[in-house]
């Protein structure tokens, strides 16, 4: 009888570790659901900030190309003989020997 008895405390002990051990299983499967749970918000915050960085950067650099733009062009027409007349009249105040300057009285 004492064989008996033994096995059936045995058979409890192992139920009840394998309740216990199931119970851990799952409670680990948990948090871990939990933490990758945390983890993907996290992300996708940053995700959404990042987007929100690479737009300004964006804009910043289309307006980067079009004050580029604006210098090539600045560039192309100071390369002419029309920005040197330009600036012969405007700052030098240089007239053509056939031209009449009439000036404003003050």
């Amino acid at each position: 009888m004492s064989k008996t008895v033994g096995r059936s405390k045995s058979k409890k002990n192992n139920k009840i570790t394998t309740k216990l051990g199931m119970v851990l299983v799952v409670s680990c499967l948990i948090l871990l659901a939990v933490v990758v749970l945390y983890k993907a918000q996290s992300l996708k915050a940053q995700k959404e900030s990042l987007q929100v960085q690479a737009a300004e950067l964006q804009e910043q650099l289309d307006s980067a190309k079009e004050d580029y733009k604006k210098l090539e062009e600045r560039e192309k027409y100071m390369q002419t003989d029309e920005y040197v007349e330009d600036v012969a009249r405007s700052q030098l105040g240089l007239i053509y020997p056939d031209e009449i300057v009439v000036k404003p009285e003050e």
